[in-house]
């Protein structure tokens, strides 16, 4: 059975078919396979946004302020940070979409470094492209239901439709957070949770992944208590709707789209990242910065806390995917299969 409502799937169960180890190690190994593969998506932007920042006029003016005194370190520091956050289009739409290489590379030691199959990450066949629309549905609704609770408190002032909307490029942005949303989800539910699961309860595994999602936020710009805090949410409700239906694809789509809507629509930063290509203009009102987010965006703010809370109770109360619940019985002799197996490929 499970905790808090939640119940054991087969991807869950599948992913106990190999060896593991404490929640302590399991983190530890995790932040070495996460630095890992993020290194891996950072090579195809590096030099591109290096030669930018550096060619960048304002950037230049900063550096020459600050090597002459004239501004102070952290004025330096917040108005650099605001040069990198606001990268050309064509880097950030390549910045997004080499983080599929981070996915690749999770999946690449999940099946071969802890001998899982990918089905244990959630990738299962049965209605897929059902879960992914969902998914897509909800992660839409949600970050709207944000949007309408900023709206209606003053936090946010709508400014319009942008008239110099180019569809090709909204559509490439459109691609790059399928697959960003995807990366992150892969890392931390596909295999930080799925991992975490096997040596822990499946809401401490949830709390767990959540915090190190929040801390992977750290150094964005315009980060605050209230942000991590709502980040760790968002991945606990992830881990929980993921338990529920017994696949990834599910919260991969939710996750893409909350991030394009914010974006790519409403044009709100996206955890600090600001972008220029949106369909609509909205203002974050400075004086209710607390419901808002301010620079780092809705996620920052009390009006994604209400959303996402809200989120995770709902979930909890829905009925786990029946098909995708485990036998227990079945999955307990694979793994007496296969701990037998290791004994005796360890006596010969």
């Amino acid at each position: 059975m499970g905790e808090f409502g939640l119940k054991r799937t087969k991807m869950l169960e599948e992913a106990k078919v190999s060896i593991y180890h404490n929640a302590f190690f399991e983190v530890l190994i995790f932040i070495i396979v996460f630095l890992t593969v993020e290194t891996l998506a950072s090579v195809p932007v590096l030099y591109p946004a290096i030669k930018y920042i550096l060619e960048n006029d304002e950037y230049r003016s900063l550096t020459e302020q600050f090597a002459n005194q004239v501004i102070t370190l952290e004025d330096y520091v917040d108005r650099s940070v605001a040069v990198v956050t606001n990268l050309p289009f064509q880097i950030m739409v390549l910045m997004l979409m080499s983080t599929g290489l981070a996915t690749v590379g999770t999946m690449i030691y999940c099946k071969a470094g802890e001998k899982r199959p990918l089905s244990s990450m959630g990738f299962r066949k049965n209605n897929a492209c059902i879960e992914y629309l969902v998914g897509m549905l909800i992660g839409t609704v949600l970050f709207s239901s944000a949007v309408g609770i900023c709206l209606l408190t003053g936090a946010l002032e709508y400014k319009g439709i942008d008239d110099n909307i180019v569809l090709q490029r909204m559509l490439l942005f459109f691609l790059a957070f399928l697959i960003q949303g995807m990366s992150e989800e892969v890392i931390f539910r596909g295999y930080l949770t799925v991992s975490l699961t096997r040596c822990t309860p499946l809401a401490v595994a949830a709390a767990i992944s959540g915090i190190m999602f929040a801390l992977a936020h750290m150094f964005n710009s315009g980060v605050t208590v209230l942000a991590v805090i709502n980040i760790s949410l968002f991945g606990i409700f992830a881990a929980f709707y993921m338990y529920k239906r017994g696949n990834i694809w599910g919260v991969c789509a939710i996750h893409s789209l909350w991030n394009f809507v914010q974006g790519n629509f409403y044009g709100i930063n996206v955890s600090g990242m600001s972008n220029n290509d949106s369909v609509m203009h909205m203002n974050c009102v400075e004086a209710r910065s607390l419901i808002n987010g301010g620079k780092f965006g809705l996620e920052g703010g009390l009006a994604v806390t209400v959303v996402l809370t809200a989120a995770i109770v709902i979930v909890l109360f829905t009925k786990t995917k029946e098909c995708e619940i485990a036998d227990n019985t079945q999955t307990k002799a694979q793994i007496m299969s296969t701990e037998d197996n290791e004994q005796q490929f360890t006596i010969n």
